[in-house]
């Protein structure tokens, strides 16, 4: 009986022994498989990495394109990329990525744009907010807001584009007096638009940009030939007989008690894209003209009420000529999701 209980009792030791020899190897190779996933990761961490280098260095130097090879340092790792053209305006980028032993692989295929993340001119008044009734609108007097193209060689488009029906009903019946609002339809509703990608562009535009300084200005606005980005974020008053091209955008300071406001004296003339974003008020009392587009929105819900006050003979108009200037302006300054689509991945 004694010797058949220290068999048994032996038998028991030498299968818990082998149980737990079992349960730390696989402790240990877990630990290696965890390990050898993390570098893993990192190595295609690294590849996606070095297209984006890639893709900044395509974008700073025009002619880094077909045929170009780069490597990388990144994270104690390095990202070795090249670069094919295989049809017009697009590219294949193909990044290895190594951390440690690992070796990883991404090929990215991209559509270069043609545009300069401006978006296409679509009315030449849009407000576009995410909640109705989330401005003030008056065009009394002699304001006039037309959609029909000041160039006349493109098509016309609403006067006035909200993201709301109820924002609809609201502009038709505040426009009174001898104002009118004109465009194909004169007020349209598209729910589809949104300012989320202007801020994006904003942001992008922010290297290129002239802050102007508050109160009464009078100076130059670009030119024709160099049109330019300009900045208002503090109450500002443009006076006198000034003519300006490009970009020009008017935005909340950030603190909510500091009104960005536009005011708009004289016969000032701008030619390109006008942005509002989380501003106080357009105040158009005076003969201003814009010829291209104007848009509105916020980026900040806690933003006060746009108010739109067009009370003298303001004129916004729609002119896709204008596009240019827009464009002009913010070509250099766009960010790489701006720049090039991405039309495909795959991860070898």
């Amino acid at each position: 009986m004694g010797r058949a209980m220290l068999i048994i009792v032996a038998g028991v030791l030498i299968s818990l022994g082998i149980t737990q020899t079992s349960v730390f190897g696989g402790l240990n190779n877990l630990a290696g498989h965890s390990a050898n996933y993390a570098e893993t990761a990192q190595a295609k961490n690294i590849a996606y990495m070095g297209t984006e280098l890639a893709i900044q260095e395509m974008i700073q130097e025009p002619s880094w394109r077909d045929g170009e090879s780069a490597t990388f340092d990144i994270d104690s790792g390095s990202s070795s990329v090249t670069i094919e053209e295989i049809n017009t305006n697009e590219y294949r980028l193909i990044s290895t990525g190594t951390f440690n032993d690992e070796v990883q692989t991404i090929t990215m295929v991209l559509r270069e744009s043609t545009s300069s993340g401006v978006p296409t001119f679509q009315s030449a008044l849009g407000i576009i907010m995410e909640d109705p009734d989330d401005f003030t609108f008056d065009a009394s007097g002699n304001a006039g807001i037309d959609g029909n193209d000041a160039s006349g060689t493109c098509p016309a488009v609403p006067g006035v584009m909200v993201s709301h029906d109820d924002d609809k009903d609201y502009v038709e019946n505040n426009a009174s007096g001898s104002s009118n609002i004109e465009g194909d339809p004169p007020v349209s509703v598209n729910t589809d638009f949104k300012f989320d990608d202007i801020v994006k562009l904003i942001t992008a535009l922010d290297a290129g940009a002239t802050y102007l300084p508050g109160g009464n200005y009078k100076g130059t606005l670009g030119s024709a030939e160099n049109p330019g980005i300009f900045v208002v974020n503090s109450k500002t008053k443009i006076t006198g007989n000034t003519t300006g091209y490009g970009i020009l955008i008017i935005k909340n300071s950030g603190e909510l008690e500091v009104d960005a406001e536009l005011e708009l004296r004289g016969t000032m003339q701008f030619n390109g894209l006008v942005i509002f974003e989380n501003a106080f008020a357009i105040d158009g009392r005076g003969t201003p003209e814009i010829r291209g587009s104007v848009l509105a929105g916020k980026s900040n819900k806690w933003a006060p009420k746009f108010d739109v006050d067009l009370g003298g003979t303001a004129d916004i108009r729609y002119d896709c000529e204008a596009q240019k200037y827009a464009d002009m302006a913010a070509a250099g300054y766009v960010n790489s999701n701006m720049a090039f689509q991405q039309l495909s991945v795959y991860e070898n």
